[in-house]
């Protein structure tokens, strides 16, 4: 929520955070004990090297550009190998479902989120917008809307410069807590966490993720994993996937 270039930011603790996948065809799924255990230490808090931890997409292959933060705010710069970013996978682009109303907010009470929603599309090369702002999460317009079949996505940032951002403890998550999407209508869709899971970006199971479902689901995307110093990218991705209530 998924960062370009090395032009001020923070420098994860020693060797980035813990955990990260090997190249292997199942992801690591991370249950509401282990995700504390596994905890990521606290990186923002070390100097040095600018490391925006952005959400990136693609289709198939392709990476998210990179977002900057809001004040000051230096022109995002595209990038093919996410510099300074996690990449990860877009969601295939597919018809949106136009009789649900758009989502204008996002509420997980049990790790303090709160935060209203930016439209989020896919850019000319392929990938998707990172929201503008470190604190505001981002929902992809060009797919399902939160509450109509089909998996709708929701990508927000990790940490930025100054510290921890809106999906910073996402990863805390477990099954059965709460998520709430409020919509234009003001009606609230409640969604119910399945699982936090943790995917290698070059082994991202695309196909699981974003692929159609005959049911109401959501999936909140941010960064994770060990930290590469030579591209200055966080090398997983972590999704939490849920249910409607």
């Amino acid at each position: 929520m998924a960062g370009a270039g090395g032009d001020g930011g923070r420098r994860p603790r020693g060797r980035g955070w813990a955990g990260a996948l090997g190249r292997v065809a199942a992801p690591r799924v991370i249950g509401h004990a282990a995700a504390h255990r596994a905890r990521t230490p606290k990186p923002w808090r070390a100097a040095g090297l600018i490391l925006l931890g952005t959400i990136v997409a693609s289709l198939g292959a392709d990476v998210l550009s990179r977002s900057s933060p809001t004040e000051p705010q230096p022109q995002p710069q595209p990038v093919a190998v996410a510099v300074a970013a996690l990449p990860i996978q877009t969601p295939h682009p597919v018809r949106p479902v136009v009789t649900a109303p758009i989502p204008v907010q996002l509420s997980i009470p049990s790790i303090d989120v709160d935060t209203s929603l930016q439209a989020l599309n896919l850019q000319s090369d392929g990938s998707l917008e990172v929201p503008s702002q470190w604190q505001v999460a981002g929902w992809f317009q060009g797919g399902v809307r939160p509450g109509s079949p089909g998996p709708a996505v929701i990508a927000g940032h990790v940490d930025s410069r100054a510290g921890p951002a809106v999906f910073h403890r996402l990863r805390e998550l477990g099954a059965g807590d709460i998520v709430l999407v409020t919509r234009a209508d003001g009606s609230v869709v409640r969604f119910v966490v399945d699982d936090v899971a943790q995917y290698r970006k070059d082994s991202f199971p695309a196909a699981t993720v974003y692929g159609p479902q005959p049911v109401p689901v959501l999936r909140l995307i941010t960064c994770t994993g060990d930290f590469n110093w030579s591209t200055h990218n966080y090398l997983d991705n972590l999704v939490v996937s849920a249910h409607l209530a």
